[in-house]
């Protein structure tokens, strides 16, 4: 009988960096990735998603989480895909770790975005999984650039991206959470600017996800 990391290849990778580990979501993961976010994820006052979905009541939240998540995975396709990976630290869930692409094979290039509790900003997790997610797509999965963005005025992400060595890749106009008008700064990553770790990062399941993107073999 095949396994579930048969079955769908993501569920094999992880990615691992001194006491954080990132792990494709899993339903099992769910109620703890909605605990964290219960502890807040942003500072009163500061816009900094375009879906106000950490707002309201706490089973609501979850439950959005949960959907948005099974959504992610019912519409994944080589062409089109989005991952979010449970970052956990010292064994404890604080976040969310994303990375989505279209035509991959062909282009190379992604975009990163996170969220992280509270209680775990300011002290360089937010810094490490994005370091981890890109050092494990330029090294393993062959990408020539990494995007990102945050809303102006959102210090907090501005700084993560500027320790990571993301830089600024221009402007446009959005719309925020509160549905106003707000504007992003988009950013822009590579192999050559990226901050990486102190520690190594290692990276399991690669092969099986590599192949499932449809990325050719080191041996092709």
């Amino acid at each position: 009988m095949l396994t579930l990391e048969e079955i769908w290849p993501p569920f094999g990778i992880t990615i691992r960096c001194d006491d954080i580990t990132l792990s494709p979501v899993r339903e099992a993961d769910c109620p703890e990735i909605a605990e964290a976010a219960a502890q807040g994820v942003r500072a009163d006052g500061i816009q900094a998603f375009a879906v106000p979905w950490d707002s309201g009541p706490h089973s609501q939240v979850a439950r959005g989480l949960a959907t948005y998540h099974w959504g992610l995975r019912a519409g994944f396709t080589r062409e089109k895909w989005h991952v979010e990976f449970t970052v956990r630290r010292a064994g404890r869930v604080v976040g969310v770790q994303g990375i989505k692409a279209e035509h991959y094979p062909v282009t190379r290039v992604g975009t990163t975005g996170s969220w992280l509790g509270r209680p775990q900003q300011g002290v360089g997790t937010g810094t490490l999984m994005r370091q981890m997610i890109a050092s494990a797509f330029f090294d393993r999965f062959g990408a020539v650039e990494l995007y990102s963005g945050h809303l102006l005025g959102n210090e907090a992400s501005r700084r993560v991206s500027e320790k990571c060595g993301y830089t600024p890749n221009g402007q446009k106009r959005t719309r925020d959470a509160a549905g106003g008008s707000a504007r992003e700064q988009a950013l822009v990553v590579t192999p050559r600017t990226l901050v990486r770790p102190r520690s190594p990062v290692e990276v399991t399941g690669a092969e099986a996800f590599a192949e499932f993107l449809g990325l050719p073999r080191d041996d092709d």
